[in-house]
Order: C-alpha cells, then sequence, then structure tokens
C-alpha cells in the first residue's frame, strides 16, 4: 500500500514538474523568437541572391522556427521549415549569445554549442548574417 502511494506521488511529482517546464517553455520561446527575428531582419541581406531556407532547433525550449533568404529578402516564421537547406540546433542560451554577439556561429559550432547538418555552402551564408 505505502509503495503504491509514493509511485503515485511520484508520478504526480513528475506530471507537475513537466506542466511547469511546459509553461517556462512556452514563456520563453516567444522570447526569444522575437529576438533573433529582430536580428536577422536587421541585417543587410541585399546582396544575398537565390533562395536558402534554413531550420533552427532550440534544444533547451523544444521550439523549432525557420528563416528563408530569397532574393536579398529575410523572412523568420515561428514554424517548423521541411524543405530547408540546413538545419542548426542550439540551446537558448546559445541562440542568445549569437543575437548579442557575444559569441560567433564558428565559435560555437567549434566548441560544440551549435550543431550544424546540411548543405554547407548554403550553411555559411546564413553564418555570415549571424557574424
Amino acid at each position: 500500500m505505502e509503495t503504491a502511494n509514493i509511485l503515485k506521488q511520484t508520478s504526480e511529482a513528475d506530471i507537475s514538474v513537466e506542466k511547469t517546464k511546459l509553461a517556462v517553455e512556452k514563456k520563453n520561446f516567444p522570447k526569444l523568437f522575437a529576438q533573433i527575428k529582430e536580428r536577422l531582419e536587421k541585417q543587410d541581406s541585399t546582396a544575398l541572391t537565390g533562395r536558402t531556407a534554413y531550420e533552427f532547433h532550440i534544444s533547451d525550449l523544444d521550439g523549432v522556427f525557420y528563416v528563408e533568404i530569397s532574393d536579398g529578402r529575410i523572412d523568420v516564421q515561428p514554424y517548423d521549415y521541411r524543405d530547408h537547406d540546413g538545419v542548426f540546433t542550439a540551446s537558448a542560451a546559445t541562440y542568445e549569445a549569437l543575437c548579442d554577439g557575444s559569441l560567433t556561429p564558428i565559435t560555437a559550432y567549434a566548441v560544440g554549442r551549435l550543431k550544424i547538418s546540411g548543405r554547407m555552402d548554403q550553411v555559411k551564408t546564413l553564418m555570415k548574417i549571424f557574424a
């Protein structure tokens, strides 16, 4: 009987922790997304030609957004994008450091804070914008 109560309490505590975590994530993803969107849309991308798209994963917030560059215009949206040229995965803290300029994409990648997959020639384009 006591074991059942302990298991029930543990299960309820796990559910409570998960609900709290989800509430925090929902608060933080919109804020971080807005910060990233503002930073990227301020960049001068007029010299960029063609079309490339990137998907971003924020690992600790379980958030996804995409960046599309099309003939010098940057579009940042809070959705996943299946037809992408590259995928970037990092923690919220890493993306914040990239946005405020205290970390470069190359350094983040070199030290393992930023994971990159996809067409590297296309990924380099976006790394230049974050730099």
